[in-house]
């Protein structure tokens, strides 16, 4: 099989400083009140003193359930919708959220240890009416709808581990104002670095992160729900429960390919391979495992991708691209498509060694560009092991030549993918990636 040289389809590289000036700029200057979130206005007791105290990070017993939950999120989702309607990010009056599923109406998407014995939602999860409230009033939607998940526990249950909520919200201008109140509650508060105005913080006493900083023992704001006292009828809708174990049922595993899969179609493979082999819902554990491993080395990086996919209002964008079994989103920014990658070198690459250094980088962005039509893309490199601070972001405007090209190798290994009966038959993975696979093994390479 022949290799697909992805350099000789690069024209030019142009390191753009002015974009690594900006996006640097902004986030060395960034100061409070910055990127004020749905989930921070449903504490914003705790969204302050998280900010505060940026080095306080929950015990990694916590943080494993958060993972588990994501993992549930994105299985989940994919069995029940299709892509473009995940994870959607909305914004209104200097407010960021991003909904589960947003295809009709808002659906969030919860997980949960505690029994499911009781109906009173708004009682027992009065958060979750809030955060699904504050998305319905960004959107003008006057209704959604909660799926909540119960792991499995120590006892076996004979009730449905999945139960969804319909609520309606008849007064969306309330829910705004009381959003904006809290907004200003917590930008006051970050500016002037008191807290005593803010409302105490539901989870004072039950293993708060932030217990031995807050104030919550002597604050006078009591803690309260008013978007959820908002909401109009709540039911269990159990004909829609119905419906979505029955899409996961036939749905499992996906038949369709992202665009990281023909940039890596024998790791594409064996994955395949085992979703076949494994239950309806499987943790990501490799997702999981790689963010352990790199934890240390992620934290402004994460900052600077949250900056570039959610920052400014309109800047960043999500285009659907779909072809046969290929679905997937492709991201811009400013218009172009945009990958951030964080190569593990402690030195800087020559600009004309980029596409042999990281190929992969390479076909990702032009397979981007060719499949959205965009003849340039950007690649955003932050190298977390260079000690010099300028020297760590490098931004690269990437022209191609014959993006025909470009795409038909995109849709040949689709092909391949869809056809192949062995691993063999498709391109291999970069060699570097060979002994850190977990499936060097079955692929026999070193």
């Amino acid at each position: 099989m022949s290799d697909f040289d992805i350099a000789s389809y690069v024209s030019r590289i142009e390191a753009n400083r002015s974009v690594k000036d900006g996006l640097m700029r902004g986030l060395k200057t960034r100061q409070p009140p910055y990127r004020i979130s749905v989930t921070d206005l449903l504490n914003i007791k705790q969204a302050y003193f998280r900010r505060k105290y940026p080095e306080i990070v929950p015990p990694l017993e916590k943080q494993q359930l958060m993972w588990a939950g994501t993992g549930f999120h994105k299985t989940f989702g994919s069995a029940v919708s299709s892509e473009e309607y995940l994870e959607q990010f909305v914004e209104a009056e200097g407010i960021v959220g991003k909904i589960d599923i947003y295809e009709k109406i808002p659906v969030e998407v919860k997980t949960t240890s505690m029994p499911l014995d009781t109906k009173d939602l708004l009682q027992y999860r009065p958060t979750y009416i809030e955060q699904l409230g504050m998305y319905c009033a960004m959107v003008n939607a006057h209704e959604g709808e909660i799926i909540i998940y119960q792991r499995p526990g120590d006892e076996s249950s004979s009730t449905s581990p999945l139960v969804v909520y319909h609520v309606s919200f008849p007064d969306l201008e309330a829910i705004r104002k009381e959003m904006g109140r809290r907004r200003d509650l917590l930008v006051q508060a970050l500016i002037a670095n008191d807290p005593s105005n803010l409302p105490a913080c539901p989870w004072f006493t039950k293993q708060c992160d932030y217990a031995h900083v807050c104030d919550c023992a002597t604050t006078a704001v009591p803690a309260s729900h008013e978007i959820a006292d908002l909401a109009g009828e709540i039911y269990v809708d159990s004909m829609t429960c119905q419906q979505l174990l029955n899409k996961m049922a036939k749905s499992q595993p996906s038949q369709l390919f992202g665009i990281n899969d023909i940039v890596f179609p024998r790791k594409a493979y064996f994955e395949r391979l085992k979703l076949q082999e494994a239950t309806a819902v499987e943790e990501v554990r490799e997702e999981k495992e790689e963010y352990l491993r790199s934890m240390d080395e992620r934290g402004f990086f994460d900052v600077l991708r949250d900056s570039l996919y959610f920052g400014a209002p309109g800047e960043a964008q999500k285009i659907p691209v779909k072809h046969a079994s290929l679905s997937d989103l492709v991201r811009t920014w400013q218009n172009l498509p945009t990958i951030l990658r964080d190569p593990k070198l402690s030195s800087l690459v020559e600009r004309e060694r980029l596409p042999l250094m990281f190929p992969h980088y390479f076909l990702r962005l032009g397979f981007d560009c060719a499949l959205t039509q965009n003849t340039k893309g950007r690649l955003l490199l932050y190298y977390v092991r260079v000690l010099k601070e300028d020297a760590k972001l490098m931004v690269y405007d990437v022209n191609f030549r014959n993006l025909n090209g470009i795409k038909a190798e995109a849709l040949r290994r689709l092909e391949l993918l869809e056809k192949a009966t062995s691993h063999l038959e498709l391109p291999k993975c970069p060699s570097w990636m060979c002994p850190y696979c977990d499936y060097k093994l079955e692929c026999g390479e070193a």
